[in-house]
């Protein structure tokens, strides 16, 4: 539909945006206030995120019909690798729904070119898009672990399938 209902964790804001205009393009309103929800926590630095992150996020959105949770966004970090450091990576959850349930959701709409990883410990689904192939992994990490996200710790990757 292109609805999206979002809660920002880091900074306790909320955010209800429709992602398209009425002749069916991307809306740049939303894109910007989006943009803005999706900034670093810890600099504020903000950055123009991959609207088609915005597209699957809303397709979760009209399948669960409950406010998304963003734990983590844009990361303006030294380890420019990351999909969150190029704007095309998100950190979820949605409160009532299990992190498997959400998983197993988002897996279902990878048609290709996406990373996702449930990180059971800290509570979270991670949602990126990226160039194929597709790519799966479970962290265990514990919340708030500096190992977190780290290729080669904690990390059990999978085939897509």
């Amino acid at each position: 539909s292109g609805k999206i209902e979002l809660y920002a964790v880091n900074f306790g804001e909320s955010l209800d945006v429709d992602l398209y205009g009425d002749d069916g393009s991307f809306n740049p309103d939303a894109l910007d206030q989006l943009n803005h929800f999706w900034r670093c926590k810890r600099t504020g630095t903000e950055k123009a995120i991959d609207p088609r992150l915005f597209e699957m996020l809303s397709r979760v959105y009209d399948h669960f019909g409950k406010r998304i949770e963003l734990v983590s966004g844009f990361r303006n970090q030294k380890r420019t690798s990351s999909f969150h450091f190029h704007g095309s990576a998100s950190d979820i959850r949605i409160p009532g729904i299990s992190d498997k349930v959400l998983h197993k959701f988002v897996e279902s709409l990878d048609t290709g070119g996406m990373g996702i990883g449930i990180y059971p410990r800290a509570g979270f689904v991670h949602v990126d898009i990226r160039p194929e192939p597709s790519y799966r992994w479970i962290d265990y990490s514990p919340p708030g672990s500096s190992d977190m996200g780290h290729p080669h710790k904690h990390k059990k990757p999978r085939p897509n399938t």
